[in-house]
């Protein structure tokens, strides 16, 4: 992803935007920098603000990716909190137990996160009609790559949004950078902001296929991307008619072999592994030596044990390791297990707060990774790819949407595709010296669904997700989704399922599916914000 090098220098540049004052007299006047009408002058600075706008989904220390796994896996039951304790990191555990403080400092940093990116993307589509506007000599290849700009913004605004509605329900939705007299909003009915969604979504599927990218723009926002973020928008709000007719472009339609499945499961978690077949749209971190604001950063240190320097959070479940099939090679790439022994001596030991812990093994970094000679200064500068969204996604998805229309011979096929690949994948991990569980898989290893039985057939898509997707920070909106969300954290704290954080879903209430709008935010609001029910 070549975008990728330039993210820093941007992220520099896009302060130039922000106005600055003295305490004496709250001078706006720009001093060393440049201001707000000095940018957006031309295509190149254009392109510039809009790469800003992608650094917001992999800032070191406000990840979107980072954050979602905790949210999504550890609020539901595949992953528990980890850490030193139950302590430790205490705003995540209360997402564990729905004991969700309005305060709760892990809400308002994905909140503030949020709105922060769609004021950014906000202000380039603000100063992008203004550049259109005011240079009416523009030639048409011009505006063709300044209309392209303005969708990719678009569809990062779309993602953002597809978030808060997820989370929060009813939030403020701001399409302009608004001024500070203008920013006391309330909130927008829900309906309302899926709306905007699938407008923003819907307007990137103008961009070029994968295929119609230049090397140097490798990584951008794709027509396959626009397309698999409509049919999760759709199927989210279980709409499955428009979830097939969205999918169907990319399996069956037009762009039909622009993304496959990747033949081993395995290949997506051993670095290296940016722009596989695969990957609809992937956030990448790099190495290079400097600091960590291109590489994995913190995201290198949450998953690894403290046997490893790290701090151990993000910690998969016997609840989950319990639901999979034994000979599951997928298995191998969920779960790292205590005496698990990876290439160069390092050893995974357990801890006395969690003394049967499971390590997330898709973004557990090896220290022979880590100590990276190009970066002695930064142990965790490593490369990483967090996945977006894949398109196994859009294949349970969509064979998901054929049973609901009735076609439960499609369903199968779609769903049966990504099963096949499961049971042709390696139960091997390169990686380890050591490997304490090796999944025997065989050739007869996770067979066919062949039922006609559509509830049976409708679990069976459920489960494979579970599968498929553990760890990866979707599990909650799946739930959520199949309208069992408070059926199976209920469960997990009723019957005492295997997790050591033994309060998890213990205050469960259907409001609570719902986060609390950050106190701070209601109180600086002017009376706009009104709290969610049940807090």
């Amino acid at each position: 992803m070549k975008l990728r090098w330039r993210i820093l220098y941007i992220l520099l540049g896009s302060l130039f935007l922000l106005p600055s004052c003295t305490d004496e007299d709250l001078d706006t006047t720009m001093y060393g920098g440049r201001e707000d009408t000095e940018f957006y002058n031309n295509l190149e600075e254009i392109n510039q603000a809009l790469t800003a706008c992608y650094f917001y989904m992999k800032d070191s220390w406000n990840d979107m990716s980072l954050e979602l796994m905790f949210i999504n896996d550890c609020a539901s039951d595949d992953c528990e909190k980890g850490g030193s304790g139950l302590t430790d990191k205490r705003n995540i555990y209360q997402l564990e137990t729905f004991n969700i403080f309005t305060t709760n400092s892990k809400v308002s940093q994905f909140w503030n996160m949020a709105y922060r990116a769609i004021y950014q993307i906000n202000t380039l589509l603000d100063k992008s009609e203004i550049f259109r506007l005011e240079n009416t000599d523009l030639t048409e290849d011009d505006k063709t790559l300044l209309t392209r700009y303005e969708n990719e913004a678009r569809w990062l605004r779309g993602v953002w949004y597809f978030n808060l509605a997820y989370l929060w329900g009813d939030v403020p939705l701001f399409l302009h950078a608004e001024q500070p007299a203008d920013i006391y909003k309330p909130r927008t009915p829900v309906a309302q902001i899926w709306e905007q969604v699938i407008a923003d979504f819907t307007a990137a599927t103008a961009l070029p296929k994968r295929s119609e990218y230049s090397e140097e723009d490798t990584g951008r926002v794709t027509s396959g991307a626009a397309y698999a973020m409509l049919g999760r928008t759709y199927w989210y709000n279980r709409d499955f008619e428009n979830v097939y007719k969205m999918l169907y472009v990319l399996v069956e339609g037009e762009q039909k072999g622009e993304y496959e499945l990747d033949p081993d499961f395995a290949t997506q978690w051993l670095n290296p592994n940016s722009n596989l077949r695969e990957s609809i749209f992937e956030i990448q971190y790099v190495t290079n030596g400097k600091n960590w604001d291109e590489s994995t950063g913190w995201n290198g240190v949450w998953f690894i044990p403290s046997s490893d320097g790290g701090y151990g959070f993000h910690l998969p479940t016997q609840h989950l390791l319990d639901a999979f099939d034994p000979e599951d090679p997928r298995i191998t790439w969920t779960f790292v297990r205590q005496g698990d022994q990876f290439v160069g001596n390092d050893f995974v030991t357990g801890d006395a707060n969690y003394p049967s812990r499971f390590f997330d093994r898709k973004h557990f970094v090896p220290m022979s990774e880590t100590l990276n000679a190009a970066s002695p200064v930064y142990p965790q500068d490593v490369e990483m790819t967090v996945y977006v969204i894949r398109y196994a996604d859009v294949l349970l998805m969509y064979a998901e949407a054929c049973l609901e229309k009735g076609d439960i011979v499609g369903a199968r096929k779609y769903l049966n595709q990504v099963r096949k690949r499961a049971r042709e994948s390696s139960p091997l991990d390169a990686k380890r010296v050591i490997q304490k569980y090796v999944p025997d898989t065989k050739p007869t290893s996770l067979p066919d669904i062949t039922s006609d039985n559509v509830a049976e057939v409708r679990l069976a898509i459920w489960n494979e997700r579970r599968f498929e997707f553990a760890c990866e920070g979707i599990r909650r909106m799946d739930l959520m989704q199949q309208e069992r969300y408070g059926e199976i954290m209920t469960a997990v704290y009723s019957n005492g399922y295997a997790t050591e954080d033994v309060d998890k879903g213990r205050y469960y209430t259907k409001e609570r599916e719902l986060f609390p709008i950050p106190q701070n935010d209601i109180d600086l609001s002017r009376g706009a914000l009104v709290q969610n029910p049940g807090y």
